[in-house]
């Protein structure tokens, strides 16, 4: 039977990316998707600029850029809101921000990035068959079982024929339905299936209805609450579609694209959204988190995990973030370097964030689709900080307060541990600025003060000693300081950029507080004396 380290079960966004991160931290991984190809559906509307972030440390960032349609000028695209798209707006975020998904700048080095999520799977497929990984489209899983020292699973592959594998780890991305977790027992809780979404793909010229305006999204009352009308590409001519449905209510979509764009004789030409298949896509759409995140060497990811109502992106941003939070932490146990019991803090920091992720984007979805009350003591967060903001607190995050203080403000974050690390703009000898979040990725990272060189010395030698890489630098004061760092301190930070550790000063017993902080990271207990 073959052995691999890591089998993802789902190639959509969440195992495409589990997969990209995994083989960043140098781990094999074999992926297999049940459909022959990517689903040609954009699905997901834009990508955050946090998931930029993440992407960015796998040099995709350019890849990203280079695929987002060029409709329109940044500065000037803009999401509106209105009865229909012909009548008034109410904008959505001031033009050359990123409106309501959230702006770059002094937060991030990276944009909103206006792409469909069946584009940034192209790209993510691209990349893992540059790197020779296992790829595997067309075959699905037909059963598990695991015991203390693997997973053996049994696949179906394109040709009918069947395979056994033992996996170290499987990786559940397997989507709203998955199998696997209903073959583990994980049960969900949340408000659970919500309505149907119908979306369709058509080439109308608009023209009449924009009135000169560029349009980046377009969130309407006809037909129904929550329509949503946007560019698919830059010709001005080809939309995305997609309105609330009731069970059982008839499709007629050339009466919807009219009534949503107040042009009663508007020309309507529907396009297939799959090729060969059909013109309108129907999903379901819920609200509902799993009441854990796994079970033994079997972790769920993504739509897996969690479902919510698509506002914000919010659902494909916590999927990339869990691939991202669970990649280097598999990478360090199945090297050696970590305990496994590191792995339990995949749970205990990601599953809260989907919940409140989840509650947040219920709120933003309750006026758009008139749904019914839920959440209702819960203050709604910007997006910002809903990227940006996310505060861990688990065995992983050693220096953390127990304050139970989930989300910062996007724009306070100092390195307080726990919390993503800042960005701050890096100028060297007139080159283009890069950002101190480029510092992070793949190893452990120190920064240390003006003065801090005996934190620097105790982490190299803690490093050593504990076989984990570390990479110190060292800052000027006027970069020290938005981390909380006085001249002589020094801060942790975690391959996902998330702050574990901070002394904003020196100490005299820097060797012992360093290894301590670095073998908690590690869930690996202080050597017997």
């Amino acid at each position: 039977m073959r052995q691999i380290p890591v089998l993802v079960v789902g190639g959509s966004l969440t195992g495409l990316s589990a997969a990209v991160f995994l083989t960043l931290h140098g781990i094999p991984v074999t992926v297999v998707e049940r459909r022959r190809s990517v689903l040609p559906h954009p699905r997901l509307q834009g990508i955050t600029p946090r998931s930029v972030e993440l992407y960015r440390q796998a040099g995709l960032e350019p890849g990203i850029l280079a695929r987002c349609p060029r409709s329109a000028p940044a500065a000037r695209l803009v999401s509106v809101r209105a009865r229909t798209l012909a009548d008034e707006h109410e904008a959505l975020g001031d033009p050359g921000t990123a409106g309501e998904h959230g702006a770059a700048g002094p937060l991030s080095p990276c944009a909103f990035a206006p792409l469909g999520q069946d584009e940034l799977e192209t790209l993510l497929v691209e990349r893992l068959r540059e790197q020779e990984c296992d790829l595997r489209q067309g075959t699905e899983l037909t059963g598990f079982a695991q015991d203390r020292d693997g997973v053996r699973a049994h696949l179906r592959g394109p040709d009918g024929r069947n395979e056994a594998v033992c996996a170290r780890y499987l990786i559940a991305a397997d989507g709203a339905s998955s199998g696997v977790r209903r073959r583990l027992g994980i049960a969900s809780h949340g408000p659970g299936a919500l309505f149907h979404m119908a979306t369709m793909h058509v080439r109308a010229d608009l023209t009449p209805a924009l009135r000169g305006r560029d349009i980046g999204m377009a969130y309407l009352e006809r037909p129904a609450a929550g329509t949503t009308l946007g560019p698919l590409d830059s010709t001005g001519l080809h939309w995305f579609f997609a309105t609330a449905v009731a069970d059982g209510q008839p499709m007629d979509p050339v009466a919807w694209l009219r009534a949503a764009t107040g042009v009663p004789s508007l020309d309507v030409r529907l396009l297939e959204q799959i090729p060969g298949t059909r013109q309108i896509f129907t999903f379901p759409v819920g609200a509902r988190v799993a009441e854990r995140y796994g079970a033994g060497r079997v972790f769920l990811a993504g739509d897996a995990a969690h479902l919510m109502p698509p506002t914000g992106t919010l659902g494909g941003h916590t999927g990339i973030e869990d691939a991202h939070n669970l990649a280097w932490k598999l990478a360090l146990v199945l090297r050696g370097t970590a305990d496994r019991a590191l792995l339990t803090t995949y749970d205990e920091e990601r599953r809260p964030v989907a919940e409140r992720n989840m509650r947040q984007s219920y709120l933003r979805g309750r006026a758009r689709w008139r749904l019914a009350g839920y959440a209702d003591d819960e203050p709604p967060a910007d997006l910002d900080t809903l990227m940006f903001g996310s505060s861990y607190r688990s065995p992983a995050v050693p220096g953390a307060p127990d304050d139970g203080q989930l989300l910062e403000p996007a724009g306070e974050l100092q390195g307080a541990p726990g919390t993503r690390a800042p960005h701050v703009h890096v100028v060297q000898d007139g080159a283009p600025p890069v950002s101190t979040l480029d510092l992070y990725g793949t190893d452990f990272v120190v920064l240390v003060g003006p003065r801090g060189d005996g934190w620097a010395e105790a982490a190299h030698r803690a490093g050593r000693a504990l076989a984990a890489p570390v990479d110190v630098y060292h800052l000027d004061q006027e970069l020290a300081a938005p981390h909380g760092l006085g001249p002589e301190g020094a801060l942790l930070v975690r391959p996902d950029g998330h702050v574990a550790w901070r002394a904003p000063h020196g100490a005299d017993d820097a060797d012992a507080r360093f290894a301590q902080a670095l073998r908690a990271v590690l869930a690996r207990p202080a050597p017997r004396s």
